[in-house]
């Protein structure tokens, strides 16, 4: 189970990252759903981001701009689907909708542990081709789920210590 555990893989028009994290999945889902722990971890390396709204709720909003490359990117979250604490689903775009894409986010307990799977459905292959091609958007979403294991990592420290 390690070895698939820790994955990212493309299907056609989806990118799927899983991850077995060494953490409680209330935990996970916490990092994952309040903007004090989001504004720690998410964006890829060397990317900060500032929160403007947050409400985890169907048919509510996540809005922020995410700081990087020297740009500033706005990002608009609508959230779909919520269901404390198996699972997140979101359309993720900019406030033109300019690029969209549909987020599954699992969280699934297992043996103490958590299993978190990301599966990112695109209008199409091409436009990942696009994505990579432009921002290097798959290695950029691999870092951003990195930086977001070290953070839980860090809060655990935090917790036992």
């Amino acid at each position: 189970m390690q070895e698939k555990s820790n994955s990212f893989r493309q299907e056609g028009n989806q990118l799927i990252h899983t991850r077995l994290l060494d953490a409680p999945r209330e935990l996970v889902w916490e990092v994952w759903t309040q903007p004090e722990h989001l504004k720690k971890w998410w964006g890829p390396d060397g990317f900060t981001i500032t929160n403007h709204s947050m409400e985890v709720q169907p048919g509510k909003y996540w809005r922020f701009i995410m700081h990087g490359d020297g740009m500033n990117y706005d990002n608009k979250v609508q959230y779909l689907e919520v269901v404390e604490p198996s699972l997140l689903v979101y359309q993720h775009g900019d406030e033109q909708d300019t690029i969209s894409f549909k987020v599954y986010v699992s969280f699934e307990e297992v043996d103490g542990k958590t299993l978190l799977t990301m599966r990112s459905v695109f209008a199409s292959e091409e436009l990942i081709a696009e994505l990579n091609r432009k921002v290097n958007a798959t290695e950029r979403g691999k870092e951003t789920l990195n930086k977001m294991e070290k953070y839980i990592r860090e809060q655990i420290q935090k917790q036992q210590g």
